[in-house]
């Protein structure tokens, strides 16, 4: 297991009987170095809690992908999963580049008595010989999120997958119930119903004629292979309507697709606040 330390390698030419000698060192990274941009590893984030009105709670997770030119692939198992196990099966598997720093990519639902506070559900992942782990818990006011409206009025858009009726709001979301079939190389049609239904302040001067919805594409889960998105990133100017594109996938197996729809056009909505997206989620078996 490599440690936080990164071994460098020092070159020292001893002229030595015309013979040239190399010799290591290991060297520790100052604390404003520059990090390398592959190699890293992948750090999870535990974003915060909301209480629900069933008297259940709701963990928000995310991630950091620490390499700037780095798309990694981490199967669950012993390298990506979460504890207790009853939990475990939601978390990304695929870890891009680009977001390197994404949040509300999934929730856990617990139960009530995670009130005590002092039970945790803990996610860990180990990427590139590197280990982190974060736990994650209820109580903490910090870390108490809210789905309530923002300052100037933003709440995150609803969300419909095409074959299911269902609408999903909030990182929480909507999973499509049936699981798609593809082909390798065969692009499959992607079809999202997304609506901005923020009520604005009538103070909000500068989103007083709408805000547009940005609907952003993800490989949640699945194999090595590289997952192509036709257009990755879509726009709904309206704040609302049907957005389309297409997917290929470079090799079978069982994948998760993920869709992020979000406003953050508006004054009062960044990821960085924890408001205001809603996520997608939909399965689908690729076989040759």
């Amino acid at each position: 297991m490599r440690s936080y330390w990164m071994v460098g390698k020092l070159l020292v030419l001893a002229m030595t009987l015309g013979s040239a000698q190399v010799y290591g060192q290991q060297v520790q990274r100052l604390p404003l170095a520059p990090r390398p941009p592959r190699g890293e590893p992948v750090a999870p984030f535990f974003e915060g809690w909301y209480r629900n009105t069933d008297g259940t709670f709701t963990l928000s997770f995310g991630y950091f992908n620490l390499n700037m030119d780095e798309s990694l692939d981490v199967p669950m198992g012993p390298d990506n999963f979460i504890e207790p196990a009853e939990f475990d099966g939601m978390q990304p598997t695929h870890f891009p580049s680009s977001p390197r720093r994404d949040r509300g990519v999934f929730t856990v639902d617990v139960p009530a008595s995670f009130s005590d506070q002092e039970q945790r559900v803990v996610w860990t992942i180990t990427a590139n010989d590197v280990t982190y782990s974060v736990p994650a818990r209820v109580g903490v006011e910090a870390f108490q999120l809210d789905y309530g409206p923002r300052a100037m009025g933003s709440v995150p858009p609803l969300v419909r997958l095409e074959g299911s009726e269902a609408e999903g709001q909030h990182p929480t979301g909507v999973m499509l119930d049936d699981i798609r079939s593809a082909t390798v190389g065969s692009p499959m049609e992607l079809t999202v119903w997304a609506s901005e239904v923020s009520v604005r302040s009538e103070d909000d001067i500068a989103n007083r004629d709408g805000v547009a919805l940005r609907l952003l594409w993800f490989k949640h889960q699945g194999p090595r292979g590289e997952v192509n998105f036709q257009d990755r990133l879509m726009v709904l100017e309206e704040g609302e309507g049907e957005a389309v594109t297409t997917v290929t996938f470079a090799e079978p197996g069982d994948y998760v697709l993920r869709v992020r729809v979000d406003n953050w056009d508006a004054n009062d909505s960044t990821g960085g606040d924890q408001c205001c997206w809603t996520n997608g989620y939909m399965r689908v078996k690729v076989t040759d």
